[in-house]
């Protein structure tokens, strides 16, 4: 059970150690919600509560977990069809389209009509 403790308290300390570094690192302009000296006061009085607060509430968002640094993790995001290869880009294209959904919606339609007429089952 000591060792638990132990061990914990060591992760604690590292994380409080770490985000000292970081507050302190972080460029001001970028630090989410509060001022950086209020986020540091709050990191080193509250220790392991301050830390994760400043990892969930303060940090700059989409930064790289070394600190100081200001190089961004690419954020990832859904891709809308605008974003294919294949997106039409003129109305040329679209109009394209159009025309070879309706023929097939008029295929499919000539296909019902002609279940229906021969009594087949759909």
């Amino acid at each position: 059970m000591v060792r638990i403790w132990g061990v914990l308290g060591l992760f604690g300390f590292l994380l409080w150690a770490y985000c000292i570094f970081d507050v302190i690192a972080a460029d001001e302009s970028l630090v989410r919600n509060l001022p950086k000296m209020t986020w540091l006061i709050i990191v080193v009085i509250t220790n392991a509560v301050g830390a994760v607060a400043w990892l969930a509430l303060g940090r700059p968002e989409n930064l790289s977990f070394q600190p100081g640094s200001t190089d961004y993790r690419t954020p990832r995001r859904p891709v809308g069809p605008e974003d294919r290869a294949d997106f039409p880009t003129s109305g040329e294209d679209e109009s394209a389209r159009m025309r070879a959904w309706e023929e097939d919606l008029e295929r499919r339609e000539r296909e019902l009509r002609r279940r229906e007429e021969g009594g087949e089952p759909s």
